[in-house]
């Protein structure tokens, strides 16, 4: 194994310069290593290009080879430092040149100078509109880089690129030292323009805009480069670091160079994502009856908190990596925070690294402000004392005294953490710093005990997290899960979409768009393929907004409306087959729109909405404001929304198909609706051959479907126990020994174990998990390929495709005979053997893969079009390149040397297997991460808890009646049912008795007129099925815990104060409830 030393890791000293502190300086001081240098040639920029077109244009599981050639090559021709190139292909990771200040308008500007276009000129136009629809121009719209290309194309007379990549990054350089005006810019894109050809500037433009449309991102990128190299990313977020730390191949990190490190950034934990949300199914999930602990889930920014230097030295970023230090304070007696908790931790404590939420705390009313507050508090003077402040919510440790703890158990850590060998007096610290609040819980019963206790104190939610867990890095998995409470009237997840259209207002909203027709995107993703997407209506919406609102949507896009015409509606809006549902007024094109988060009753069919579907009682949550409305720049771009960002069809019926999720244990898992997966019927096993208990709640999947696996034995990456929840949650069976009939297929990288050996004598097939890491990035069930088996019986020997390599079976497009027939490759055969299809239902058209398909032959067809117009020598260098031969490194044409032995091959195929999979998973988020976030606008981008289905009959449906689909304009209470806490209802209902104020009853007694005057029903019962709301004073709050439990089943009731009512009144529609819970 290579060994090589690593660079200096020892921090710069801090010295005061003049009386003043200098800026904080990083705490590592990054060193080339001596043998990391590039002798070589830099190739010419285009042979990149031809490289980024071809990943454009390639399946995922091709994608892994060719980044594996690229980075083959430029280690033989160039050297072994990477970064050049790594910089280039993920520009939105790139530290340093985080920001060019160079967006689509600015940069239309620069190149309407640069190619001397007339300003009003149509040219000139399509690059400044260049979001706007053509007509029937064959000029493309949508995409930008693709805009330039083309106008470009028209003018250029540079034929052959003159610019390395070293050139290209050079100029890159300087487009990045800070923001500068157009006239510092022209020079340097004109420079670009002269030597580049108009390809080459299509992709400089999109390493501009960090954005390369390749469906291809860190993970997978990475994975290519080294085996370590997403770990080591994982714990630094420095690109240049992971290259220059893992330059040679054939070394390999110990795990204690993947290690957290002070003043680094890392990607955190986050939550994972669960089909049944059942309180049942995350018990079992997160080990249940196994000890758990139980967080509360709250509203803030995910921060982590490092300090070194027994506290001289602080720095705060986010999850993203922006570094917040300027705000909350780099050294004691500065910023809004550290100033007030520099002395908190013990003496002994020289430097620490802590994971927690920043929240915002007002001490006047002494409790946590919205999250959208938060920068603006840690902005304002921190000398008031009565002002909103700052708040750390600590919630573990992961670094202390140049110890890294993530290697420990979450019971280890949390138990250091509140030990009192960390803070002094944390208690003496309220409202700057403190610990999350958490309980200890072993089964449902706990969950839902603690919940409702967080919702009693008006809580969010909660986060369960097993105890006997590492810390891992950039994971979303079951370790930690979210648990939100669901309310009477609307669903336990918001949708994003966008709107399409409006109608006009009457009354007082007469002159205003006073309701809007929203869509979903039939596009899954944004690949660079399609010019702009298409949208399906799904509902309208006319509640939620504020006069404020209205007075936007009008103003920022009054130019952006134009009449609907219903004979000829426009071509991006699939609408539905009957009815004028979704025949607005006005529409407005996707790229001038904006999206809005909207929260609804249920989901219920609707053939007036091009989706089939739409919403009942939708409700406007949040406004996205889009970013050509604004006149400033969102801190986080994660919270942007656009066309491309908002809610797919994919999505909604992904969420759609989900199953119900009851609180009430005492249903018992029997009576949840689960997710139908198709699978014939298999052989039972008994229950001792069984192994893991794993829930039907975790199939995703049925590429494995009437499958049984016996997993003897795992690989390093993915263990026995992995790979058998792998194949679950696609689909498969397992079992800890072999059927009875010898039906179960045998997993093992290799013959040595005993079992395997045993297999082998009885003729089984014994295959490699390769098998099933390529078979799920396919989505299909391979056929069992000779290079896949570790033992073939006779009969897998005589299969069709057993002596192929995958890379030939790859070539083959099976297509189904829509009359019915047999599947036919591309030589016209037909008869394809039915194990091509195992595993799935041979009718069945995956619509997402056709989609995808047909993106990426878009794709190949413009790389069809640029390879044409090669000249001989750039044809020439690109088969140097490995771009035009089939013998290039990284190709895998030629069959492995047979001496190889057996772990050197199960290694190898290890590495390539887990690239695979981060390749696969990359284009499976596409450009969402995760997309993604823990934190959004309301602290929430990601919501684990599913969707109720169709209309549920176990539950009162809301309403006046079953028909009844929209609030009333007019009578904004109207289908809202409404309990007001006074003493009399109480003493009625059996509540706690009170004496209220005067001021308190005629309070009351006048919203309970403004409910009635505007629609509103007021019950006296809280055991009315149907009621929504419940009024309380906030001088009489002391049954707000009886009312919260008494009336949380089914589902939990909003209790607001009479001041939601008055404000909702004055303007004029429904507002969000969680802004005006009683004190």
């Amino acid at each position: 194994m290579a060994v090589h030393a690593p660079y200096n890791h020892a921090p710069p000293p801090t010295q005061e310069i003049n009386g003043q502190k200098p800026t904080l300086a990083p705490a590592i001081t990054l060193e080339r290593p001596a043998d990391c240098i590039n002798r070589g040639q830099y190739p010419a920029f285009y042979i990149i290009c031809g490289y980024l077109n071809r990943l454009r244009a390639d399946a995922p599981h091709k994608k892994y080879e060719l980044l594996t050639r690229i980075f083959g090559n430029w280690r033989e021709k160039v050297g072994p430092d990477l970064y050049p190139l790594i910089r280039l292909l993920l520009p939105d990771k790139d530290r340093e040149r985080p920001v060019y200040n160079l967006k689509e308008s600015m940069l239309a500007r620069c190149y309407i100078d640069i190619l001397s276009l007339e300003k009003h000129s149509e040219a000139a136009q399509r690059l400044i509109k260049w979001k706007q629809p053509a007509g029937n121009s064959p000029n493309p719209t949508g995409d930008f880089a693709k805009v330039c290309y083309n106008e470009i194309k028209a003018r250029s007379t540079v034929e052959e690129g003159q610019l390395s990549v070293e050139a290209v990054n050079m100029l890159l350089d300087k487009l990045a030292v800070g923001k500068m005006k157009q006239k510092d810019y022209v020079p340097i894109l004109k420079a670009i323009n002269m030597q580049c050809t108009a390809e080459e500037q299509e992709w400089i433009i999109r390493i501009i805009l960090k954005d390369l449309h390749i469906s291809i991102r860190e993970r997978g990128v990475l994975s290519a480069f080294h085996p370590d190299a997403i770990d080591l990313y994982n714990v630094c977020s420095d690109l240049k670091r992971v290259c220059w730390t893992l330059y040679d191949p054939g070394f390999r990190l110990n795990k204690n160079e993947t290690h957290l490190e002070l003043f680094h950034s890392f990607l955190p934990q986050l939550c994972g994502r669960m089909n049944d949300a059942s309180l049942e199914n995350i018990a079992k999930a997160i080990g249940a009856p196994k000890e758990f602990i139980m967080e509360e889930k709250l509203d803030g920014e995910r921060i982590q908190l490092h300090m070194r230097g027994n506290g001289a030295q602080w720095f705060y970023c986010s999850r993203k990596a922006k570094d917040y230090t300027y705000l909350y304070g780099a050294h004691p007696g500065e910023g809004s925070l550290t100033h007030y908790i520099a002395t908190a931790f013990q003496d002994n404590v020289r430097n620490v690294i802590l994971d927690g939420e920043m929240m915002v705390w007002d001490p006047v009313v002494e409790r946590y402000l919205a999250f959208g507050t938060l920068k603006s508090a840690a902005l304002d003077h921190f000398n008031d004392e009565t002002a909103p402040r700052p708040c750390f919510k600590v919630f573990d440790i992961l670094f202390l005294n140049d110890h890294c703890l993530s290697r420990k158990r979450l019971s280890e850590r949390k138990r250091l953490l509140r030990s009192g060998k960390i803070f002094k007096n944390i208690e003496s610290y309220k409202g700057r710093l403190e610990f999350v609040d958490e309980k200890r819980g072993k089964n449902a019963k706990d969950i839902r005990e603690y919940l409702e206790r967080v919702v009693e104190t008006k809580g969010e939610g909660l986060v369960v997290k097993k105890t006997d867990v590492i810390y891992q890095t950039n994971s979303r998995g079951y370790d930690w899960i979210k648990v939100k409470p669901e309310y009477s009237d609307q669903m336990g997840e918001n949708l994003e979409v966008l709107v399409l259209g409006g109608w006009w207002g009457k009354g007082g909203r007469s002159g205003k768009i006073s309701r809007l027709l929203c869509g979903l995107r039939e596009q899954a993703f944004d690949d660079g393929t399609v010019e702009r997407p298409s949208f399906k209506t799904f509902c309208s919406i006319g509640s939620g907004m504020s006069y404020s609102d209205y007075e936007w949507i009008l103003n920022k896009h009054k130019k952006h409306w134009k009449p609907f015409d219903r004979s000829n509606p426009p071509p991006f809006m699939k609408l539905g087959p009957v009815g004028l549902d979704d025949k607005p007024d006005v529409y407005i094109e996707p790229e001038n729109s904006f999206v809005i988060e909207v929260k609804a009753s249920e989901i219920v069919p609707a053939g007036g909405y091009g989706i089939g579907f739409t919403l009942r009682f939708p409700r406007c949550k949040y406004i996205y404001y889009d970013k050509n409305s604004r006149d400033y720049a969102l801190d986080d771009e994660s919270k942007e929304r656009d066309m491309w960002t908002s809610m797919s069809v994919d999505d909604f019926m992904d969420l759609f198909s989900r199953p119900k999720r009851s609180y009430d244990d005492s249903q018992g898992p029997g009576k949840r609706k689960k997710r139908k997966v198709i699978r014939s019927k298999k052989n039972h096993l008994i229950s001792n051959f069984r192994g893991q208990k794993l829930s039907d709640a975790d199939v995703e999947t049925s590429i494995f479907s009437d499958m049984t696996f016996y997993i003897v034995k795992g690989t390093s990456d993915y263990p026995k126990a992995d790979l058998e929840a792998l194949v679950h949650k696609h689909g498969a069976d397992f079992t800890q020994a072999q059927l009875s009939d010898l039906s179960a297929i045998v997993i093992s990288p290799d013959q040595k174990n005993p079992l395997v050996r045993a297999q082998i004598r009885h003729g089984v097939n014994v295959i490699k998990p390769e098998w099933v890491f390529e078979s799920i990035a396919r989505r299909t069930a391979l056929p069992f390929l000779k290079e896949f088996l570790v033992f073939a019986s006779e009969e897998a020997q005589d299969g069709r495709y057993y002596n192929k390599t995958l890379e030939q079976y790859d070539k083959v497009s099976f297509v189904r005979d829509r009359t019915g027939g047999a599947l036919v490759d591309e030589d016209g055969d037909a008869d394809v053997e039915d194990e091509i299809m195992d595993g799935e239902d041979k009718d069945e058209i995956d619509v997402e893969e056709s989609r995808e398909s047909k993106n990426r032959r878009m794709a190949r067809e413009d790389l069809k079009e640029k390879e044409s117009n090669r000249t001989l020598q750039q044809k020439k260098l690109q088969e140097a390149w490995g771009l035009r031969s089939r013998a290039s490194p990284g190709d895998s044409d030629s069959e492995p040397e047979e001496e190889m032995s057996l772990k050197e091959e199960s290694d190898t195929d290890s590495e390539r297997s887990r690239g695979l999979r981060a390749i696969y998973e990359d284009e499976e988020d596409g450009e969402n991460d995760s997309h993604e976030s823990d934190v959004g606008v309301n602290g929430d981008d990601y919501r684990a808890v599913p969707l109720s289905g169709l209309n549920d009959k176990e539950e009162g449906l809301m309403g006046e009646s079953p028909e009844a689909m929209h609030y009333d304009e007019d009578r904004i209470f109207y289908h809202l049912a409404f309990y007001i806490d006074t003493a009399k209802n109480a003493a009625v209902n059996g509540l706690e008795s009170s004496s209220p104020s005067f001021d308190t009853e005629e309070r009351l007694v006048k919203v309970e007129k403004l409910l009635i005057e505007n629609g509103g029903r007021v019950a006296r019962s809280i055991s009315d099925p149907k009621l929504t709301h419940i009024i309380m004073d906030d001088e009489d709050s002391r049954r707000y815990v009886e009312l919260t439990r008494k009336t949380a089943m089914p589902k939990r009731k909003h209790i607001v104060t009479p001041k939601w009512v008055e404000d909702c009144v004055d303007e004029e529609t429904l507002l969000d409830e969680d802004l005006y819970k009683p004190k």
